[in-house]
């Protein structure tokens, strides 16, 4: 029996799987790249778990599973998945029968989506199957499929409500959204009681640095890259992590801090601004100090250029009052006039 034949009626095979093997591919997906490492797997715990079930109703089908596909990390909320796209092309090139997935919100958590990926599927004569729902293309397996679609569409979408409303909820408290700056470090403590509280304190080795950085530069004696070049030279790098080593910081990340009111105390949070808790590492006066000498520094074009000039930045025309610029020319000889 070759694979076209296979596929003349997969929904009977629903009921009395056919003595030789129909030909499957089975979908496994994980939302984040942190399930996909738990338990320090290189898959997890959901992925075998997945695989272990879309195995077991292949058997039920009679079906053998030709081609694995794995979205390890990938959101459903959008249909722009590697492995997805993949699978889709494989079975528009290859004769499968079956589709298996654990669940159908590992497919996709929103309509349009679900409607387009099932399309391609149907379109290839494949039939999609859950391992863990009466999902086919019965009539009562596509109603089923259109509630579970819907019932995942809305789980997304309230989950990110209710992550909103969290993360709203701790700004407001002064807690910090995420990953600190460079200066703090982000920490676990347990109470007396066990629970675990995560939390924020300056970094021993880099709060110093940071402050100098702040100090120096409300001076109005540095530009931000000699602050950059003493920085370096002093050894301030970013915090290392497991898979990164600590690196010199780029002008850019040293200019997004001056203009971090996080330093002064502050934690801003979809454009409000609240009193943190965390111990400031800059006063008020100073952080206002280091947004004039910005303002100030940016007016007067400190952003280096190639013919440099004491006078650069400074001088204005009577007439129009355009900017002057430094212009040099360099004869036949190469010599610059």
């Amino acid at each position: 029996m070759n694979a076209t034949s296979l596929r003349i009626d997969p929904v009977r095979s629903l009921v009395d799987p056919p003595a030789s093997g129909a030909l499957a591919v089975s979908y496994l997906r994980v939302s984040t790249r942190e399930q996909a490492e738990r338990g320090g797997a290189d898959e997890g715990f959901s992925i075998p778990a997945q695989r272990e079930a879309n195995n077991r109703k292949a058997e039920q089908l009679g079906a053998v599973v030709v081609e694995e596909f794995v979205d390890a990390g990938a959101s459903a909320k959008s249909a722009d998945r590697p492995e997805l796209m993949r699978m889709i092309q494989y079975v528009k090139a290859n004769k499968v029968a079956y589709c298996i997935v654990h669940k159908v919100d590992r497919l996709a958590r929103n309509r349009s989506d679900d409607v387009a990926i099932h399309l391609a599927l149907q379109q290839a004569g494949v039939m999609l199957v859950s391992a863990t729902e009466n999902i086919d293309q019965t009539p009562s397996g596509m109603l089923l499929h259109g509630i579970m679609s819907s019932i995942a569409e809305f789980y997304s979408r309230n989950l990110a409500t209710e992550v909103t409303k969290g993360m709203t909820q701790k700004a407001a408290g002064g807690g910090t959204i995420g990953k600190a700056p460079i200066g703090y470090l982000n920490v676990r403590t347990t109470d007396e009681l066990g629970r675990e509280a995560r939390t924020v304190e300056l970094d021993p080795e880099r709060a110093p640095m940071i402050q100098w950085a702040f100090k120096a530069y409300a001076s109005g004696n540095w530009t931000v890259s000699q602050l950059h070049d003493e920085l370096t030279s002093r050894g301030l790098t970013s915090v290392p992590t497991p898979k990164r080593p600590g690196k010199p910081l780029a002008v850019s990340s040293v200019h997004r801090m001056l203009i971090n009111p996080y330093y002064k105390g502050d934690v801003i949070y979809r454009g409000t601004r609240y009193q943190g808790s965390h111990e400031p590492l800059v006063p008020p006066e100073v952080w206002y100090q280091v947004q004039s000498v910005l303002t100030s520094h940016k007016s007067a074009a400190e952003a280096t250029q190639l013919h440099d000039h004491y006078l650069k930045g400074t001088v204005f025309c009577g007439a129009c009052g355009s900017r002057l610029m430094v212009s040099n020319a360099k004869n036949r000889h190469g010599n610059v006039y």
